[in-house]
């Protein structure tokens, strides 16, 4: 591309980022596009892909590619060579969102100008859909997941049971789950207030068996304010450090390996919720809401209706 922004061939490496703080954002519009995302599981996820597009750009870090040279033909030009390697529309799209985000950084920061940045943000997204990742967990496996849990008689059984029964009957997020706070629940109303992606407020209503085990853990923690799930120090001292999401994905590996699954993921549990869910005939705009989802399409890629009833009519060929 000109102005000393090329793109780097297919086979180029990609080139470790040298990560640092948010704080440098100053002057870099890729950094404070991502300072400015609101929580940081996007942070995360956008980041992966700024590191990504900038190790194509030329070989470049994050921190050192000049984003600010980003025009039109050289967005579409990514797109084109991410679709060429067979990157799902999704992985391409928020790509595309993201470097849409970091376009705009630049034309605010005076370092773009309008007319640029405008080229680049009437840039149409990649249609179509892929089969979503992951699994439907059977009502054995999820049973047996959350034996694993009950069985253990120690703290972080009890501990693990109240949060994968939590995540099964609700279909929260892991990071929604350990950002519950006990000031939260609402027992008159066996429900649980949650602040979703965007900073959304919403109201989860947790069915009895999953609302008794949290209210047990929460009885074993002997306080009425602060994080619900906790961290479990050795010999089985309950501390008062509020969980991480990637401890509540090394959790449920744990206690799917202990129950014998291959397969399990934190994601599979909101997957299953929300196939039940369907599949029981609510209608999807109050799963929409019982997701935290923004867009009702998303809600509706996890409806499994139809490829059930094909598999049920094939079988009876």
């Amino acid at each position: 591309m000109a102005n000393g922004l090329a793109i780097a061939p297919i086979s180029s490496p990609l080139v470790a980022d040298t990560g640092g703080q948010l704080a440098e954002a100053k002057g870099n519009p890729g950094l404070s596009y991502l300072l400015n995302l609101n929580s940081r599981r996007s942070r995360i996820t956008m980041r992966s892909h700024l590191k990504y597009i900038a190790s194509i750009s030329g070989g470049y870090s994050i921190r050192e590619c000049p984003w600010q040279l980003l025009r039109r033909d050289h967005v579409r030009s990514l797109v084109e060579m991410m679709t060429e390697l067979g990157k799902a529309p999704a992985t391409v799209n928020a790509a595309l969102s993201a470097m849409k985000g970091v376009a705009r950084e630049a034309w605010v920061m005076g370092m773009m100008d309008s007319e640029s940045y405008q080229q680049i943000r009437d840039l149409k997204g990649v249609s179509g859909t892929r089969l979503a990742k992951g699994v439907f967990l059977e009502p054995a496996a999820v049973e047996a997941i959350c034996s694993a849990c009950e069985t253990d008689d120690s703290p972080r059984g009890a501990r693990d049971a109240a949060l994968i029964h939590l995540l099964v009957a609700t279909g929260l997020r892991r990071s929604e789950s350990v950002a519950i706070d006990l000031e939260s629940i609402e027992p008159g109303r066996q429900a649980i207030k949650i602040i979703g992606k965007g900073n959304k407020e919403r109201l989860v209503f947790v069915p009895r068996q999953a609302y008794q085990k949290v209210k047990a853990w929460q009885a074993s923690l002997g306080r009425d304010a602060g994080p619900l799930f906790t961290r479990v120090r050795r010999h089985g001292v309950v501390s008062d450090a509020r969980l991480t999401d990637q401890a509540v994905y090394f959790i449920i590996k744990e206690r799917a390996a202990q129950a014998g699954l291959e397969e399990c993921s934190p994601h599979d549990f909101r997957r299953t919720f929300a196939t039940n869910m369907l599949d029981r005939g609510i209608d999807v705009l109050t799963v929409q809401y019982a997701l935290g989802h923004s867009n009702l399409a998303t809600t509706q890629r996890y409806d499994r209706s139809a490829e059930r009833r094909l598999e049920e009519a094939m079988k009876g060929l």
